[in-house]
């Protein structure tokens, strides 16, 4: 299966020569798009396995069978090829990449369990069981997909097991730099973690917001007790507190609500 993202050069002809199905998007998606577009037509064909490694050449297809092995052994649901298990792998990785990877990774990883953390949360060559092919739902269409997979996966109790792999860097790789790459996977991250931990982002600032007006709140009216002159000043700063407080508190909740619903859906 080849996913042709708006390839503008001979890709899709090559590959359907070479008989491979091949899916055209008619312009350029993304590649969480693309990614999206493997896992429609894997439930749609009812795959047992599928494996998704990048199209630029970077990986080896040989060592297909080292990423499904863990699946293969009911080790894992998803089986990651990590480029930082083995020290030969490691050194091929360009230091700037090795740096912005771990990065991403670190931020993947917070709020997780040791055993439940990964070594490369960005890499390409993935395997999925049928029971990751049915419950993964992505949304991100663009890099930061990598990074929804493997917090969805927490979410929805998959288990992930790395092997490792080797990677090429001798071969022209993606057409998106490596800044806004992973800009984007670091704004994708934000952007999920205010969903799934929409309390702790919306509800305690919200919370801490409305407390603080309350006291101010009490100030201005003992001042005005005592006065009989109400402090204007004080008195617009406690409403503007006590409104983007609950605003945010009503928004945490919401968010959190719909997380709720969309677990059960998918249990």
């Amino acid at each position: 299966l080849v996913i042709d993202d708006g390839s503008i050069d001979d890709t899709a002809r090559v590959a359907e020569e070479a008989g491979a199905v091949v899916i055209k998007h008619g312009g350029n998606r993304g590649y969480g798009a693309a990614i999206q577009s493997c896992f429609k037509y894997a439930k749609e064909n009812d795959f047992d396995i599928m494996v998704i490694l990048d199209g630029d050449g970077q990986h080896n297809p040989d060592e297909i069978s080292v990423v499904i092995e863990p699946i293969l052994e009911r080790k894992a649901d998803i089986s990651v090829g990590s480029r930082f298990l083995k020290e030969e792998h490691k050194n091929n990785v360009p230091l700037y990449r090795r740096f912005g990877i771990h990065v991403i990774t670190w931020l993947t990883n917070l709020g997780s369990k040791k055993t439940r953390r990964v070594i490369d949360a960005q890499s390409g060559f993935r395997g999925y069981s049928r029971k990751a092919i049915e419950k993964l739902d992505l949304k991100d269409e663009g890099m930061g997909v990598s990074t929804e997979i493997l917090l969805q996966a927490r979410k929805r109790k998959l288990t992930i097991k790395e092997v490792p792999v080797g990677c090429r860097y001798d071969v022209e790789g993606s057409t998106e730099g490596s800044v806004k790459h992973g800009l984007g996977v670091v704004i994708s991250i934000i952007n999920y973690m205010e969903v799934e931990h929409s309390l702790l982002i919306f509800g305690v600032p919200g919370l801490v917001l409305v407390v603080i007006g309350l006291i101010l709140g009490l100030r201005v009216y003992q001042t005005m007790i005592a006065t009989g002159v109400l402090p204007i000043g004080s008195a617009l700063i406690t409403i503007m507190l006590l409104i983007v407080g609950s605003l945010l508190g009503i928004t945490g909740l919401i968010l959190h609500a719909v997380i709720i619903a969309g677990r059960r859906k998918w249990r």
